[in-house]
This record gives C-alpha cells, structure tokens and sequence, in this order.
C-alpha cells in the first residue's frame, strides 16, 4: 500500500498529524537531532532536562520526549504514529548520535524494538558513526 493511498483512505483531519500537524521527513528528523546534539538552537539543555511532579518525584520525560537509559547512555526518545504509519527518533549526545525510522503500513510497536537494535549496533562499537553528522 502506498502512502498516497493511506492518505486517500484515511484522509487527514486537520492538524491531525503530529501535535499542530507538523510534517517532515525523515533527513529533516536527522538533522534537527544533529542540530540538538550541537546545541544549535540554545535550547537542548531546556528540552533535556525532565520533569518533576509537584511532590518532587523525577519522571523520565522532557519537553515531549523520553528520557532513557541505553547501554550506559542517555537517550531522548520521541514517536508517534498515523494511520498505516509508525515512527520513532531518538538522540544520544554524548556520541552526538542521531537515528531516526519510519515503518509504512506498520500497525505494531516493533519500530521500539528496531530502534533498540539500532541504538545497540551503534553504541557497541566505539567506531561507529551517524550516516549524517
């Protein structure tokens, strides 16, 4: 099934895609990680930090992502989903490491589990390096 035919049969309602209906491609994804993990824009240390409840209690998550541990890193984590359509990107910026994937016609919540894969093939081996720096 192609996408122009998920968008015909689903047909979106308007800002329906992504929190104000924000669109964008997967190399557009690579690059504003990149640009976070440089702190191009001044305000990773602000959209990093996690949240706290009232009480004090830390949570895993930051200004819309996740916040996890993988390998002995921090991870920023953030997907989301449409109709037929799975993504998930995630940063780690101590390598400066960004990686990014959509699933097409993917109704499950594999893309967590090929993104740990990822994420492990790229960790265990200090060679490793981003396809876009």
């Amino acid at each position: 099934m192609s996408v122009r035919s998920l968008v015909a049969v689903a047909g979106p309602a308007p800002l329906s895609l992504g929190d104000g209906g924000a669109w964008t491609t997967l190399t557009d994804l690579l690059r504003w990680g990149q640009a976070l993990n440089a702190d191009e824009p001044g305000i990773a240390r602000l959209v990093q930090t996690p949240g706290r409840l009232d009480d004090g209690t830390p949570l895993d998550y930051a200004w819309g992502v996740g916040v996890r541990a993988h390998a002995g890193h921090r991870v920023y984590r953030h997907g989301g989903g449409w109709p037929g359509l799975r993504a998930l990107h995630a940063r780690v910026p101590a390598p400066g490491l960004t990686l990014a994937l959509v699933a097409l016609d993917d109704r499950t919540e594999r893309r967590v589990t090929l993104m740990d894969g990822m994420l492990d093939a790229y960790l265990s081996s200090p060679s490793s390096s981003p396809i876009i720096r």
